[in-house]
């Protein structure tokens, strides 16, 4: 029932697009409420699938896996399942995307076309999650690209264009090197057993690459070379230096409730796709490449870091910001260790509640004063007191305040770090040390932010501001709530990702 669940969760969103399309674009009022139910209701299949998930069980739960292609010498299969990776993963898609809905009732530019957008985003994004065939998981990761290009592209800023285009050109290539990998990948696999039995699944590829049949054919130099097409590929759509310039344009022209999306969600199918693929299939040469993804961790938290520290555009600010937090992902599933990766799974999920209430706040911010420009805000909270106390609320969860979710995962993947094998990583300790003045940068360039456009003098055409509407509530609590169960309790997420935590890190044999 709940592999049945499952498929059912996938292809919702995209029957609720098609119903969409049936509906009158003058009927604004039932297109929204349509796409908020439909939203929700994948939300509430979503916690009932949570609500089932075994937590001692480290593979694949739910698994579904149908005939699709079959020529013989290739096989492609509807093969879906989740595991400890992917559960949190599925529970953030849909929790941030239901609530980005509500974000975006204020867009009256072609609504139904927004929507139906939305959902077939929704889809692919839910597809990336669940599919365990390497064909199956590029389908839908070609699918999140074509809808983000356009919810960019009309609904943007001044430069929609532009960021659109950027967006589409560099994720397009990612998708390009992930495809010739991924059919590398197969080849090789597929010679190694004579071309018996083979598909695109990753699972059986897992098993051929940790007992190669012909040493030869999967000799190690080959296998390096596929884990670096892996690695570049999801780099880019994580997004790590030097491929991140398309992440700032396309966060600065969305509209709020897709940079929520973006940064809450389409960013972590890098570091999904990293681990799921590149670590699932070969963790021994992802081992070999440890210092390398360290290092490339440090350069985004430092990076990123500096960028935020200099940007004069609040929303570029926190643009940037989502750069440096990706670098904790890096850093902690380059320990190797249980609590880098618990670490950086955490990261995943913490930072795609909070990034979603940092672009939402500036959204709200700039509904009201009509300018991003930190230097032309000022004193807000003495006009919009609730929304300035979200947004420093927000600001502290970035930071990695203890009691708030970001503290945790920095924790964990910084104890990684430091524990990591000497083998692996020779320089794991000076790494760990640099990393860490990532963590002053951060609290420099968010609480210098607060404090110029919230607190001070105020602005006399900032006076008499509307404060928070009860609609706005709905993502402002619901993110932060998020925030803060997992910061007073991260047993709720950690006891889902153990297992499989465990699981991934017991394959490296280097």
């Amino acid at each position: 029932m709940m592999a049945n669940m499952l498929i059912w969760l996938v292809f919702l969103p995209l029957i609720g697009a098609i119903l969409l399309f049936t509906i009158p674009k003058e009927n604004v009022n039932v297109i929204r409420t349509l796409a908020t139910i439909v939203s929700g209701i994948a939300l509430v299949l979503t916690v009932i699938i949570w609500g089932g998930f075994d937590r001692g069980v480290s593979g694949i739960q739910n698994g579904t896996t149908l005939p699709w292609f079959d020529l013989g010498f290739l096989q492609i299969n509807f093969e879906i399942g989740i595991d400890g990776l992917s559960m949190p993963l599925l529970l953030l898609t849909t929790l941030v995307t239901t609530l980005s809905i509500f974000a975006s009732f204020s867009i009256e530019k072609r609504v139904k076309e927004f929507y139906i957008w939305t959902l077939i985003l929704l889809s692919g994004m839910l597809g990336v999650f669940v599919a365990l065939d390497m064909f199956l998981f590029f389908l839908f990761f070609e699918l999140t690209l074509v809808p983000m290009f356009f919810l960019i592209g009309i609904w943007g800023g001044k430069m929609r264009s532009y960021a659109s285009f950027k967006f589409l050109l560099y994720t397009g290539i990612g998708s390009g090197i992930m495809f010739m990998t991924f059919l590398a990948i197969f080849t090789k696999g597929a010679e190694a057993m004579n071309y018996q039995g083979t598909s695109f699944s990753m699972i059986r590829l897992a098993e051929i690459f940790a007992n190669p049949a012909n040493p030869e054919v999967l000799s190690e130099g080959v296998k390096a070379a596929l884990f670096l097409g892996l690695l570049v590929a999801f780099a880019i759509k994580l997004p790590v230096f030097p491929f991140h310039t398309w992440l700032p344009n396309a966060h600065v022209e969305a509209p709020t409730a897709v940079s929520m999306i973006l940064a809450g969600i389409l960013l972590k199918m890098g570091g999904y796709g990293l681990i799921r693929a590149g670590f699932g299939i070969l963790p021994d040469q992802a081992a070999k490449f440890a210092t390398l993804i360290a290092i490339l961790g440090v350069i985004n938290i430092i990076y990123g870091a500096l960028l935020a520290l200099v940007q004069t555009d609040l929303k570029a600010l926190v643009a940037y910001s989502s750069i440096s937090h990706m670098g904790i992902v890096l850093l902690g599933i380059a320990s190797f260790t249980h609590s880098g990766m618990q670490g950086a799974v955490f990261q995943l999920v913490s930072h795609g509640f909070i990034s979603a209430l940092l672009f939402f706040m500036v959204g709200a911010m700039y509904e009201r004063t009509k300018t991003r420009t930190i230097a032309e805000m000022g004193g807000l909270s003495k006009s919009v007191p609730i929304l300035a106390g979200f947004m420093l609320a927000a600001a502290m969860a970035s930071i990695g305040l203890p009691g708030l979710s970001g503290f945790v995962s920095e924790l964990l993947a910084f104890i990684g770090i430091f524990g990591a094998s000497a083998e692996l990583i020779p320089a794991a300790m000076t790494i760990g040390i640099i990393a860490g003045i990532g963590i002053i940068l951060t609290a420099a360039y968010l609480l210098w932010a607060m404090q110029r456009t919230t607190f001070g003098p105020i602005k006399e055409k900032f006076m008499n501001l509307p404060d928070a509407r009860p609609m706005e509530y709905v993502p402002m609590v619901g993110l932060l709530a998020l925030s803060l169960i997992l910061g007073v309790y991260p047993h709720i997420l950690s006891d889902v990702i153990n297992t499989t935590v465990i699981d991934i890190v017991s394959r490296i044999g280097g």
